[in-house]
């Protein structure tokens, strides 16, 4: 399991977009004001869009808006869209490992913990939620209140 720059960039435009409210909004606008490389972003906007959570409009007033609720995407969602499933190192419930010789270990409720520790911190957090902690930071000007800094 790795958690890739990919998800963090997804997460912080996603609530930009959310922030931006039912008006779309561009990629390079999305891209300047989060500071993350253009290119990058129209590749996770790909993702993301065939997947079902953003939709694309063409125009002069195109851009990206949610195809789907805010609070029906989680980051859990985003995480396991890009980045893959969050599996430390699984066990299988058949006595063994992932790793095709090695028996099962006693490490292996550490890491069954970690994952669902982690998927419960991931999975709790909406990007309605998110946006919102965004929206308070904005209008109290207090930039260290942001989740995603």
């Amino acid at each position: 399991m790795r958690l890739t720059k990919k998800s963090k960039y997804a997460a912080r435009a996603l609530v930009e977009i959310a922030v931006n409210g039912c008006d779309p909004i561009g990629v390079a606008e999305i891209a300047r004001r989060q500071r993350i490389p253009e290119r990058f972003l129209e590749q996770i906007f790909g993702d993301l869009r065939r997947a079902g959570i953003l939709e694309s409009r063409r125009g002069a007033h195109g851009g990206y808006c949610f195809a789907k609720p805010t609070d029906e995407v989680t980051l859990l969602d985003i995480i396991e869209l890009l980045d893959g499933e969050i599996r430390p190192a699984k066990c299988s419930a058949g006595g063994v490992c992932y790793i095709d010789d090695a028996p099962l270990c006693s490490t292996s409720r550490v890491w069954d913990e970690a994952r669902i520790a982690l998927e419960g911190v991931f999975g709790r957090y909406t990007i309605a939620d998110l946006a919102e902690i965004e929206r308070e930071k904005l209008l109290s000007g207090n930039e260290a209140a942001s989740i995603l800094s």
